[in-house]
């Protein structure tokens, strides 16, 4: 979608321009005038003749042309009015600033509704309502209202895009204060049309954008999301994201500001994992993340030099350092040797390398130093923490990381706190050669951890180009769960995953004491018993589950129990049976779930399992398809891989066929996203390295009241015709 018409038009409409320049339906023309717009601007108003010097027209068709932008300022009432002066001209992009629509209720809802239905059919662009217009900062087009539409930004390569109109300004001017040099900015507002993605993937077009931020209250159309975060890096152009509305208070604040469901913060994060979005959590994290490409420069790897002259500068700048995921590498011993002759006894060569105060004394030293250690192969980025020198000492260190950062193509990154009076040539060197600044050593680690953060992001994305996803299309499991009106007994959803390739355990029901004792000496004991009921998921609940049961007695006696408890616990519940199923020996217990969310569509989730996955919640999630490289990420972002990986003496398990598994269960929750709302494995028994897993226990969920469970008729397949049913107690599918 091509937005250059709305950044950079050629002509712009106000409806409903006022001569009062300081009202929101004036400010708009106030401030394209005092930046000496050089398009055409024409105000539109059948109450005036002219606004601002510039002729008043009753209306659209009386313009002597079409205009690129109408901006629409008129009372809520009067948008709809405004939006056909707009169609009838064949304008391309409405910007409506008007609030009082879908963030104010469901009769602004609905309005909100009929507008966007008014401008599709038409093939009218529309922005908002509810925002505050946009900003093309290098060639200062202002479009919008409040004071800070009329102030000037450092220019460059980052565009924001924000969800919010006052808290977008707001993060625009703080982040200019910060040093950040701006291209684009927009507020998109209750996004009933154009949403924050979509402007996001114009500016990926945009040769001008290096670097996208964005506040982010709730994706609409979140589903998108991985897809244009992937083409993202592709480009090479990183994503930085502050999403808000994570918790339950700030979830509902969102909805009532800009009608954005927030949507779950665990799969947001997901998402931004999977499409390589940098995460930030604040107005200056997120400065020192984009701060951080400046330079125009990624590392090749994740290690670390620090060189400081404060040893608390380095041990602080050090410790984030291990917080961003970054390494502090030993240095070459080739490079201890130069170092070791060169520096006074006093410094200790290591990393950090405390150069001492005394440097200062000899800034040549200093920039045989750097050069040296930025040419050792075990250093991927440096991070310099000057503290608060200043002066002319200050300009003559700042000339030698010039020198050595236009020598080298590795990252350089600059902490330094000294009062801007007492440094301003320093600052100016290494801001005119876009080497990143920061405050603090703190913050230019995380800086540096941003870098690194994209880099492997960029890694991990060219692995999953090379690998495709699994797709396993099973119509007549489509079949059968469309006709399904309750949800699936154990039984009947392992029959599902084994469709899928998911192994189960060996298992039947039995429907008396003697069929139990008959399935439980084939099985081969001790054995598993289970109420099945599609009206009892929480088997344990209900008393109806028995562990370890060995011998045909016990068998019989616990299948009798077991059906009195159940029907006790459920009265009206259809029992199906017992489940009797193979005992699982020596595996350690994960989950693996599905959720099919209304924003993102599935999403798989694996963790520990059994009794701790409530107590311990060690989850990782990722939306589907998952390929076997995002599998394996997510087993080794849990805490509790170490227990896979094995310890105090257990065997290593079977990580591979884990995640295999998670794979398989991806394509299964694509196939059947119509029809399934959750599905639930636990536990899923992980066996030792080379045996599998097997999946002790399922629940799934189906999606009652969708238009997608109608019933299908059955098909021919080869030419013979398919049951509607994939359900037996017998244990086969």
């Amino acid at each position: 979608m091509n937005f250059e018409h709305l950044f950079n038009p050629a002509s712009i409409a106000v409806i409903g321009a006022s001569q009062k320049l300081s009202s929101v339906s004036g400010q708009p023309i106030a401030y394209l005038k005092a930046a000496d717009y050089a398009g055409r601007i024409y105000p539109v108003n059948p109450r005036y003749q002219e606004v601002a010097g510039y002729r008043c027209y009753p209306d659209l068709m009386s313009l002597p042309e079409t205009p690129h932008l109408v901006v629409i300022a008129v009372a809520a009432a009067g948008v709809a009015a405004a939006l056909e002066q707009v169609i009838a001209r064949a304008a391309p992009i409405a910007l409506v600033l008007t609030s009082g629509f879908a963030e104010t209720g469901e009769e602004g809802r609905r309005a909100q509704q009929a507008l966007v239905m008014r401008a599709r059919e038409a093939g009218v662009q529309l922005i908002g309502p509810n925002c505050q217009g946009f900003m093309n900062i290098a060639e200062r087009i202002h479009v919008g209202f409040g004071p800070p539409y009329g102030l000037t930004y450092r220019k460059g390569s980052v565009s924001l895009v924000s969800q919010s109109g006052a808290f977008g300004n707001s993060i625009l001017m703080m982040a200019n204060v910060e040093g950040v040099g701006f291209r684009r900015y927009i507020s998109t507002g209750n996004e009933a049309m154009t949403t924050s993605l979509d402007i996001i993937e114009h500016l990926l077009e945009d040769s001008g954008t290096r670097v996208i931020a964005g506040y982010v209250e709730g994706f609409q159309d979140a589903q998108r999301l991985v897809g244009i975060g992937r083409r993202a890096l592709r480009a090479g152009k990183p994503l930085v994201m502050w999403k808000v509305g994570n918790s339950e208070a700030g979830a509902r604040a969102a909805l009532s500001h800009t009608a954005n469901l927030g949507g779950s913060s665990a799969l947001y994060r997901a998402a931004f994992r999977q499409a390589g979005v940098i995460e930030a959590n604040d107005v200056g994290d997120l400065a020192d993340c984009v701060k951080a490409f400046a330079a125009d420069r990624l590392p090749t790897g994740k290690r670390m030099m620090v060189l400081s002259l404060s040893g608390g500068a380095g041990i602080a700048m050090a410790d984030r350092c291990a917080e961003a995921g970054l390494e502090l590498p030993v240095l070459d011993p080739d490079t201890v040797a130069t170092l070791t002759q060169l520096l006074p006894p006093f410094a200790s060569v290591a990393n950090p390398l405390d150069l001492t105060g005394n440097i200062q004394n000899h800034p040549g030293m200093f920039g045989t130093t750097l050069e040296r250690v930025a040419r050792d192969v075990r250093v991927d980025m440096i991070g310099i923490a000057l503290a608060a020198v200043s002066g002319t000492v200050a300009t003559a260190l700042a000339k030698e990381i010039v020198r050595i950062a236009a020598q080298i193509r590795i990252p350089v990154l600059v902490a330094w706190n000294a009062d801007p009076a007492t440094s301003e040539e320093a600052y100016r060197l290494l801001d005119e050669a876009s080497i990143p600044r920061y405050s603090s050593p703190v913050r230019c680690a995380r800086g540096a951890g941003a870098l690194w953060q994209f880099t492997s992001a960029r890694m991990r994305q060219q692995q999953i180009d090379n690998e495709s996803s699994l797709e396993i299309s099973q119509p007549e499991v489509v079949r059968s769960l469309a006709t399904q009106k309750a949800g699936l007994a154990e039984y009947e959803a392992k029959r599902v995953l084994a469709r899928y390739g998911i192994p189960v355990t060996r298992e039947q029901v039995a429907v008396s004491p003697a069929d139990a004792e008959r399935i439980a000496a084939e099985t081969g004991y001790p054995v598993v018993l289970k109420i099945q009921s599609r009206d009892i998921p929480h088997k344990t609940e209900a008393n109806g589950v028995r562990v370890g049961v060995a011998s045909g007695e016990a068998v019989q006696a616990e299948f009798a129990a077991i059906m009195a408890s159940a029907a006790s616990y459920a009265p009206d519940a259809a029992l199906d049976g017992v489940l009797v199923q193979e005992m699982v020996p020596d595996a350690i217990e994960m989950i693996l779930g599905v959720n099919n969310d209304l924003l993102f569509g599935p999403a798989v989730m694996v963790g520990l399992g059994g009794i701790f996955a409530e107590v311990f919640r060690d989850v990782s999630w990722r939306l589907a398809p998952v390929t076997l490289p995002e599998a394996h990420d997510m087993i080794h972002e849990l805490r509790t891989v170490a227990l896979l990986e094995g310890v105090r003496g257990r065997p290593h398990a079977d990580i591979d066929a884990l995640a295999r598994t998670i794979v398989h269960l991806s394509a299964l929750a694509l196939d059947l996203r119509e029809q399934v709302a959750e599905v639930d494995i636990n536990p899923l028994f992980v066996l030792p390295d080379g045996c599998g897993v097997v999946a002790g226990d399922a629940l799934i969920k189906l999606r009652h009241g969708d238009a997608a469970l109608t019933a299908q008729p059955r098909v021919s397949v080869s030419g013979s015709e398919m049951e509607p049913s994939i359900f037996n107690k017998e244990g086969t599918a």
